[in-house]
């Protein structure tokens, strides 16, 4: 009956830790994320859509 128990908190500690994680990096607003940081060499090799051609 003590595993069960040991195995009840371990779950709830992993899933507080989950939510505590995921929030702190959605609040993270003027950083970039570690995915978008990943495809900035990308960036570089094309141009994004949002550009506009210079206007003459």
């Amino acid at each position: 009956m003590e595993v069960f128990a040991v195995t009840i908190f371990m779950s709830l500690a992993f899933a507080v830790l989950f939510a505590v994680l995921f929030f702190a990096e959605r609040t993270q607003r003027q950083r970039r994320s570690i995915e978008q940081m990943s495809l900035l060499p990308l960036e570089a090799d094309q141009p994004s859509p949002r550009s506009f051609p210079p206007q003459n």
